[in-house]
């Protein structure tokens, strides 16, 4: 699963999501607890988020998407991104 924050109000029709305990409390007759998995829950009725709200998912569709921001990068990904050292421009002492 990932994480994202809404930038919009985002509607969960179904699936399994990560939340928070407050967003789960707010949401109770909508979603069930997974069984030995903590703060994970399936969607058994349609759920919104407002904008700001942080959410886990594992494959949101493209609608959910474009109303969303990626807080975290796959693993692995991270090195590739991460500027390597340049000794190229490092003063000579």
């Amino acid at each position: 699963m990932r994480e994202y924050r809404t930038t919009g109000t985002v509607r969960v029709n179904c699936g399994y999501i990560g939340l928070d305990r407050n967003q789960a409390d707010a949401r109770a007759g909508s979603i069930n607890s997974v069984p030995g998995k903590k703060g994970l829950y399936e969607v058994v009725r349609p759920i919104e988020f407002k904008a700001g709200e942080k959410v886990r998912l594992e494959k949101p569709d493209k609608a959910i998407l474009a109303k969303m921001d990626l807080l975290e990068k796959e693993q692995g990904m991270a090195a590739e991104t991460t500027p390597k050292a340049d000794n190229k421009n490092k003063p000579l002492s």
